[in-house]
C-alpha cells in the first residue's frame, strides 16, 4: 500500500525533481549534479520513441549498478575489468516488467575462483536485490 501524507511546506530541497511537461513526457533534474534526462512513456503508454522511457532507465540501471559493484570488488582484488559491458533489455506482460535480461561481456578470462568472486560481487548490487522476486532475472557472463 502506497503511503500518502500531505505537503506540509517545510520539506527540506528535494534531491531530485520531475516535472511532467507534456503529453506523456517528463524531465528529470538532479538538483546538486545540475543534469536532467528527458523521459516519455513507452510504447504501451503512447511514447514515440524519441526519449527513453522510465523502464530503459530501470533497467539500464540495473546492468550499470552490478558493474559498479563488480567493479568495486576488481579493484579490491586488484583485477581490470576495465572495458566490460552489460547489454541489457527487457519484457513486458500486462504492463508490467515481467523479464530483465543482463549479458555481462568481460574482457578478459580470471581463474574460476575470481570469476565467481566477481560474480557473487556483481548480484549485490542495491538495484539488482530492489527488483520484486516475480520478476525473472537472468544475467550470464561471457568471460574473455
Amino acid at each position: 500500500m502506497t503511503e500518502r501524507a500531505c505537503c506540509s511546506g517545510n520539506v527540506s530541497a528535494p534531491a531530485m525533481e520531475v516535472v511532467y511537461d507534456r503529453n506523456v513526457h517528463t524531465v528529470a533534474y538532479h538538483h546538486a549534479l545540475k543534469q536532467e534526462i528527458s523521459l516519455e512513456g513507452c510504447s504501451a503508454f503512447g511514447g514515440k520513441g524519441a526519449d527513453l522511457n522510465p523502464i530503459d532507465l530501470l533497467v539500464m540501471g540495473v546492468g550499470s549498478c552490478m558493474l559498479i559493484v563488480m567493479g568495486n570488488a576488481a579493484v579490491a582484488e586488484k583485477l581490470d575489468i576495465v572495458g566490460a559491458k552489460a547489454a541489457v533489455s527487457y519484457e513486458l506482460a500486462n504492463y508490467q516488467i515481467a523479464a530483465i535480461n543482463v549479458e555481462f561481456r568481460l574482457p578478459q578470462k580470471f581463474s574460476p575462483k575470481e570469476q565467481s568472486l566477481l560474480e557473487a560481487a556483481s548480484q549485490k548490487c542495491p538495484v539488482y536485490l530492489a527488483i520484486n522476486p516475480s520478476v525473472k532475472v537472468t544475467v550470464s557472463y561471457c568471460w574473455g
